[in-house]
C-alpha cells in the first residue's frame, strides 16, 4: 500500500508559479516596434519573401496583417482558449478514480477487540455516457477553434478599416492642403479686384467662407489621420509610437481591382457553408444534439461497485456491495426537455446565421456594383473639370481668360477631387464589407498571407 501510494504521488504535477507584474509588462509593450527581431521571425514564418530585406521599406497589408497575428492581444485570448478547451478533452476522457476507505472499530469484551478493515468504492458511469462527454469536449474544442479563426478574422477586418481609414484621411489631408492653397490664390485675387474698386468687398464673403471651411475640412483630415493611426496601432498590438516613420503603402486604395467570377463564387459557397462563425454555430448544434444523447442515456442507473476487506474481531470478511441510482421519481424527464430545447434553439440560430450570410453577400455585392458606379461618375466629372482648367489655362497664354476665371476652375477641380476621394472611400468601403461577409479577401497582397492562414489556429506569435 506505501508503495502504491508513493508511485501515485511521484507521478503527480508539480506547481511552477508564473507571476505577471503589471509594470514589466507595461514597459514591455511600451516598447514594443514593427522593426523588432520578434516581429521579423513572425513575419518569415509566414511571408519571407516580405522580410527581406529587413525592415521593409514599405508595408503592405499582407505584412501588417501577419503582425497583427503574432501581437495582438485578443487573438492571443483566443489561441489561450482554444488550448483550454483542448485540455478539456483529457478530463472528459479520465475514469473516476475509487475511493478509499479506512475502518476501525474497538470491542472491549471480545476475545479479539478490533477490527480493521478497508472499502473501496468504483463508479462505473455509462460507457455512452462517457463516450459522449468525450465527444462533447472534442466538439467544444472544434468551436474553441472556430472562435479563434472568426476572432483572426476581426482582427483583420478592424485592421483593414483602419487602413482604409488612414489611407482615406492621408489623401484628404493632401488634397484639403492643395485645395487651401488654390482657395487662397483665388481669395487674393479677388482682394486686388475689390482694392482696385472693381468688386464691392461684399464680394469677397463667400471666397472667405470658403476658405474658412477648407480649414476646417483640413483639420478634420487631420483629426482622422491621427485616430486612424491610432485604430492601426490597435489592430496589431503594438502603442502608436511604433507607426513613427513607418511608410504603409496601399496603391490601388479606392480603386480595388476586379476579381475573377469562379473566385468570387468559391468564396461565396465556402461562406455558406463553412464561414467561421458558422462553423462556430454547427459545432455548437452538434455540442447540443450530444447533451441530448446524454440526457437520455442518463434515464438508466449508474452502478457504484464498493468491494472491501475486514479483519471483524478475529473474522476475514470480503463484502461486496453494488449501489444503483434507481430511476423512481423521474426519468430524467427536466434534463432531456432542457436539452432538447437547446437543441432546438442552436439550430434555429445556425439556420438564422446561414441566411444572414447569404443576404449579407447579395447585399455587399449590390452595393460593391454601385461604389464603382459612383466611382466612375465623380471621376467622369473631375475629368471635365480637368478639361475645363486646360481651356482656362489656354485662354490665360492667348489673353482671352483671367488670372481670376483660371483660379476659380483650379478650386473646382480640387473640390471635384476631394468629391472623387469621397467616392474612393466608399468604394473602398463596399469592397471591404464584401470581403468581410464572405471573409475571404478578394485582391491585393493578402492573397499570398491566405496560404498560411492557419498561422493563427498553430499558435503563431511571441
Amino acid at each position: 500500500m506505501v508503495v502504491l501510494a508513493a508511485l501515485a504521488l511521484g507521478a503527480c504535477a508539480t506547481y511552477a508559479p508564473a507571476p505577471i507584474e503589471p509594470a514589466k509588462t507595461a514597459e514591455a509593450f511600451a516598447a514594443r516596434r514593427l522593426d523588432a527581431p520578434p516581429v521579423r521571425d513572425a513575419l518569415m514564418r509566414v511571408m519571407p519573401a516580405a522580410a527581406a530585406p529587413w525592415p521593409p521599406a514599405a508595408w503592405d497589408r499582407a505584412g501588417l496583417l501577419a503582425v497583427a497575428l503574432a501581437d495582438n492581444g485578443a487573438l492571443a485570448v483566443a489561441r489561450a482558449e482554444a488550448e483550454a478547451a483542448a485540455a478539456a478533452k483529457i478530463t472528459a476522457g479520465e475514469t473516476p478514480n475509487p475511493t478509499l476507505g479506512l475502518q476501525a472499530e474497538y470491542a472491549r469484551h471480545e476475545p479479539d477487540q478490533w477490527l480493521y478493515g478497508l472499502s473501496f468504492d468504483f463508479l462505473l458511469p455509462h460507457r455512452a455516457v462517457r463516450a459522449i462527454d468525450l465527444e462533447v469536449a472534442e466538439l467544444g474544442a472544434g468551436a474553441a477553434r472556430a472562435d479563434l479563426m472568426q476572432k483572426t478574422w476581426d482582427v483583420r477586418r478592424a485592421l483593414i478599416a483602419a487602413l482604409s481609414d488612414r489611407e482615406s484621411a492621408r489623401r484628404r489631408l493632401d488634397a484639403t492642403a492643395r485645395l487651401a492653397e488654390a482657395q487662397d490664390r483665388l481669395l487674393a485675387l479677388q482682394q486686388r479686384r475689390v482694392d482696385a474698386g472693381e468688386d464691392a468687398p461684399t464680394d469677397l464673403n463667400a471666397a472667405q467662407a470658403a476658405r474658412l471651411d477648407i480649414e476646417q475640412q483640413v483639420a478634420s483630415a487631420r483629426a482622422d489621420l491621427v485616430s486612424a493611426d491610432a485604430a492601426v496601432a490597435a489592430a496589431l498590438g503594438m502603442p502608436a509610437a511604433a507607426l513613427d516613420g513607418v511608410v504603409i503603402a496601399w496603391p490601388d486604395w479606392g480603386a480595388p481591382p476586379p476579381f475573377a467570377p469562379d473566385a468570387f463564387a468559391t468564396a461565396r459557397e465556402a461562406a455558406l457553408l463553412s464561414r467561421a462563425d458558422l462553423a462556430s454555430a454547427i459545432d455548437a448544434y452538434a455540442v447540443s444534439e450530444k447533451k441530448l444523447e446524454r440526457a437520455i442515456a442518463r434515464q438508466y442507473p449508474e452502478v457504484s461497485l464498493r468491494p472491501g476487506y475486514y479483519w471483524d474481531h478475529g473474522i476475514a470478511k470480503w463484502p461486496l456491495d453494488v449501489d444503483f441510482a434507481l430511476p423512481v421519481f423521474n426519468r430524467n424527464e427536466g434534463e432531456i426537455a432542457q436539452a432538447r430545447a437547446a437543441r432546438e434553439v442552436a439550430g434555429q440560430k445556425l439556420l438564422a446565421l446561414q441566411a444572414a450570410i447569404y443576404g449579407d453577400v447579395d447585399a455587399a455585392l449590390r452595393a460593391d456594383t454601385v461604389a464603382a458606379e459612383s466611382l466612375d461618375a465623380a471621376r467622369r466629372r473631375g475629368d471635365s473639370l480637368r478639361r475645363q482648367l486646360a481651356h482656362a489655362d489656354a485662354a490665360l497664354k492667348l489673353g482671352a481668360g483671367d488670372s481670376l476665371g483660371r483660379a476659380n476652375a483650379e478650386v473646382l477641380v480640387l473640390r471635384a477631387e476631394l468629391e472623387a476621394l469621397q467616392a474612393a472611400a466608399q468604394r473602398q468601403g463596399a469592397r471591404n464589407a464584401l470581403e468581410d461577409a464572405l471573409h475571404a479577401p478578394l485582391s491585393g497582397p493578402e492573397l499570398e498571407l491566405a496560404r498560411a492562414w492557419t498561422v493563427a489556429d498553430s499558435g503563431a506569435g511571441r
